[in-house]
């Protein structure tokens, strides 16, 4: 992802949501860096007006009914499903809105498909979970002749509609450091390889999590030859994941310590799985998401997963439903919102690790 805070100043404020543990939602944020999230941070307690997204309320029903149409990746994803969880859920909880789900299976004429034949059924507003970004266009395109206001979750950016997101460059830096740090204490005075897995095919918002994780890397050893940062294109499927960084692997002289990141969870494990089969003795990964697989691997195997950087995926569906809700209102709404997360492991008490 180039950056998906890019856009205008922090116009909107910043909505904290109150979950298990703080995720910081940094609302039309251009400031990447870690200094402007401290600062964006701290501006919450000056913003007791700030609209808050995450909590939406029966106050968004200006009609008595709204219907919203929804086009995801996959049925069965684990962030996917959760979202898509989160968003119905909202919708039930305020009562005037009605979801009308469709799945692309990462297909994208698909997608545009699906599209067409949910403003055929008179939606009001379309949430947008679709990835792949050569087709964002045509989608846009379609929204903007029906005059239909729109959101995506990104994945890939949709030409002209606000976005939900994640700050990718920043996270994926924060995760990666933490990683590096584990690995540090582990494997003192060691340079390790890192494998970052990467999506090209959803396009530059979601590429821009791999080039984080390298930052990180970088940030932590800054002497690091670039022989051993390796760019594992995984294309969000683990299974891929895994034969690509078999591939990768086996051009990694033996006893070395091997740092694997990837764009979510899933791809993750594709990755851990392949430093299993090549018998890698000195590896650690970090689990980017959060979603319920990606936590059930932080349990299950502490000593490869130094944890994962947790993006509550359920938190997105409310946020998705009142910034599409205010659209269909007519409430202006942030272009960039961004779902900042932090680090869990292990010890993490609401995980409730064995």
């Amino acid at each position: 992802m180039a950056n998906e805070g890019r856009g205008g100043r922090l116009h909107r404020g910043v909505v904290v949501a109150s979950l298990m543990l703080p995720v910081v939602l940094l609302v039309g944020m251009t400031a990447s860096g870690a200094v402007a999230a401290a600062r964006a941070h701290a501006a919450t307690a000056r913003l007791a007006t700030a609209q808050d997204l995450a909590h939406p309320t029966k106050a968004l029903c200006k009609k008595s009914s709204y219907k919203i149409g929804y086009d995801v990746f996959s049925g069965n994803q684990p962030f996917a499903v959760s979202l898509t969880d989160g968003l119905v859920n909202a919708a039930k909880s305020i009562g005037c809105a009605q979801v009308l789900k469709a799945v692309d299976n990462l297909n994208g004429p698909v997608a545009v498909g699906n599209l067409k034949t949910l403003l055929n059924e008179g939606i009001n507003g379309f949430v947008d979970f679709q990835v792949l970004a050569a087709y964002q266009p045509a989608m846009s395109k379609a929204l903007k002749a029906a005059k239909i206001p729109a959101v995506t979750v990104v994945g890939a950016t949709l030409p002209g509609f606000p976005q939900v997101g994640l700050a990718p460059f920043q996270t994926e830096m924060n995760a990666a450091i933490y990683m590096a740090d584990q690995a540090k204490k582990r494997f003192p005075g060691q340079i390790p390889y890192f494998l970052g897995g990467a999506e090209p095919t959803s396009g530059a918002a979601v590429l821009a999590r791999y080039l984080g994780a390298v930052a990180g890397i970088k940030k932590a050893y800054p002497n690091i030859p670039k022989s051993h940062i390796i760019q594992v294109n995984t294309e969000g499927v683990a299974t891929t994941a895994y034969n690509t960084t078999l591939n990768a692997l086996s051009a990694v002289p033996s006893g070395s310590v091997v740092l694997m990141q990837a764009v979510n969870d899933e791809d993750l494990g594709g990755m851990a799985s392949a430093a299993k089969s090549r018998h890698i003795a000195n590896y650690l990964v970090n689990s980017f998401g959060g979603d319920s697989y990606g936590l059930a691997q932080v349990c299950a195997d502490p000593t490869h997963y130094v944890g994962a950087w947790y993006l509550d995926p359920a938190g997105w569906g409310p946020v998705l439903l009142s910034i599409v809700m205010d659209e269909m209102n007519g409430v202006k709404v942030p272009q960039n919102t961004n779902i900042a997360g932090y680090e869990v492991t292990h010890s993490t008490p609401f995980l409730h690790c064995k």
